[in-house]
């Protein structure tokens, strides 16, 4: 059986594709002292989760899956993944996986067994691909398309303080 449903929400709808697809919770910005010493980055609400009023949620049943998708982003990622011959899987999801062995929590790890099989990925891709449902979701993000970079607010506590190098450093550079 095959059934697209759209629902709209308020609030972000966290899907198990949503942080591999970019999608933040947790931000940091950059603090600096009256004297204009950096102080260590702080920890706020990503921009990310309140950019829009609405958002779409997908689901998606597909013989016997249910897989959801709340961005394009996210069924992007999950169309290249599944149309690839063989499936990755273990390390090779991941750049620089830090742990030895298979990231468990990865989306692709969690999926059920008959999603696995190439025909059925071939069936499901074709299908998404195709449907008039997957269009209106696609419709939904045109005209406010989904954003994942906001200025002056970094995905890590490193990438504020490299920042801050870099902008300390294209001033030091000016006034030489």
């Amino acid at each position: 059986m095959k059934r697209i449903d759209l629902h709209y929400c308020n609030e972000f709808p966290w899907t198990p594709l949503s942080g591999w697809a970019g999608a933040k919770s947790v931000g940091w910005v950059l603090k600096f002292t009256k004297s204009g010493q950096p102080m260590r980055p702080d920890s706020v609400s990503h921009p990310f989760l309140v950019q829009r009023k609405k958002w779409c949620l997908m689901h998606v049943h597909f013989q016997k899956v249910d897989l959801l998708f709340a961005t394009p982003q996210e069924l992007r990622l999950f169309l290249e993944v599944m149309g690839r011959n063989p499936l990755p899987s273990g390390p090779s999801l991941l750049e620089g996986w830090p742990f030895p062995g298979r990231p468990n929590a990865h989306w692709l790890s969690r999926l059920p067994k008959r999603a696995k099989p190439w025909k059925y990925r071939q069936a499901i891709c074709r299908y998404l691909s195709q449907s008039p449902d997957v269009k209106c979701f696609l419709a939904f993000y045109e005209n406010e398309p989904v954003k994942f970079e906001f200025e002056y607010v970094f995905d890590t506590c490193i990438e504020a303080y490299k920042a801050y190098q870099l902008t300390f450093s294209t001033k030091k550079d000016v006034t030489t």
